[in-house]
């Protein structure tokens, strides 16, 4: 499947990644990849952010905001990061704190471009 792989360059690339998880609409993996967390523990963080996206995107409308592309949580020990793809389907990537955030986004947005191209 190259979704699958497509995550694994970008694990692979990206400094401190721990994660990575593509998801659909309803917030069910299409892949996921794990460098120390449990692959059910992605998968929920990946669910929960299809609930924040949600949320946001509700919010968005309600303000005339805009269209939400991508969102973070910062943690004591991680961040999580999250990028819209189109009809719901987003991919969510954990790294450490001190993962340069810069390097991590534009992997993520690379990654996004790639599976895009493939859905």
């Amino acid at each position: 499947m190259p979704f699958k792989r497509i995550l694994d360059e970008m694990i692979t690339k990206t400094e401190g990644a721990i994660a990575a998880v593509f998801l659909d609409y309803e917030g069910e993996t299409v892949a996921v990849l794990t460098n120390g967390l449990s692959a059910d523990d992605v998968k929920v963080i990946g669910a929960y952010q299809g609930i924040f996206f949600t949320r946001l995107r509700n919010l968005c409308d309600r303000v005339d905001a805009g269209t939400i592309d991508r969102f973070k949580f910062d943690f004591p020990g991680a961040k999580i990061l999250s990028i819209d793809l189109k009809d719901g389907y987003y991919v969510t990537l954990v790294v450490r704190h001190e993962s340069n955030e810069g390097v991590a986004w534009q992997h993520l947005s690379a990654c996004r471009d790639r599976l895009l191209a493939e859905m």
